[in-house]
């Protein structure tokens, strides 16, 4: 399986928020995908790691053995709010002590590593947007809207995760805070955001300052940055 094809396959999982299941013993438990809460809740926890992202990035299995050994207790409840779904639970004191105490009683440090690398490298979004072109789409959206400063338009607040995230679902998709917050995995509703259907009117001017001519953009090449634009679709048509 090539590279592609895994990060397709992380994408349809990603949309169906499928959790990875382990067992102690005969009980089976869930990794699910962490929310917008949970993942403000963890944020603190996780910072207490200490993560050396250079490490992790390279030798990711190096660097949560590293944590299971020498935080195996703080890593334990990290794995509790985790394997815990619902907000009743994961704000239940008593069920996630509990869970972590399970953990750290009943799985060595090898299998905790093993867990924890797939909590630190939960959904790569970035890697999706890269792979389906969204980055290439917003770098366009960012140059119609350098013509557009002038329409007139003001816009106010969306400083915070308040009204960029949480007032734009709810206000597009008519949920409640609540399932936003914690209904939906923060995977899903960063790619929502992120590939939302955007519509721009231009007028013929600013189709023109663009260099668009009946939907098409004109190439110049004249511009060094085109070179391999050109040469590409000169084989293209060979």
């Amino acid at each position: 399986m090539d590279d592609k094809e895994t990060i397709e396959m992380n994408i349809a999982d990603t949309i169906m928020e499928k959790p990875v299941s382990f067992c102690i013993g005969r009980e089976r438990f869930y990794l699910y995908p962490p929310t917008l809460g949970k993942i403000y809740l963890l944020s603190r926890l996780t910072n207490s790691l200490g993560v050396n992202k250079q490490i992790l990035s390279s030798n990711p299995y190096l660097e949560a053995y590293r944590l299971a050994s020498d935080k195996k207790e703080l890593v334990c409840r990290i794995l509790a709010y985790h394997s815990l779904k619902r907000k009743c639970d994961i704000q239940n004191e008593e069920k996630v002590s509990k869970r972590a105490d399970l953990f750290q009683n009943s799985l060595n440090n090898e299998e905790l590593a093993q867990l924890l690398v797939i909590t630190l490298n939960h959904e790569n979004v970035p890697e999706y947007i890269i792979h389906l072109g969204l980055d290439k789409e917003h770098a366009e959206r960012k140059r119609v809207m350098a013509i557009k400063n002038n329409t007139g338009n003001l816009s106010f607040c969306g400083k915070s995760t308040y009204g960029t995230i949480i007032d734009w679902a709810c206000q597009r998709y008519g949920w409640s805070m609540e399932y936003v917050v914690w209904g939906i995995s923060y995977a899903n509703l960063q790619m929502l955001m992120t590939d939302s259907i955007t519509s721009i009117y231009l007028s013929p001017e600013e189709r023109k300052k663009l260099g668009i001519v009946d939907n098409q953009e004109i190439i110049n090449a004249d511009d060094p940055k085109n070179r391999e634009l050109i040469l590409s679709l000169l084989k293209g048509g060979s």
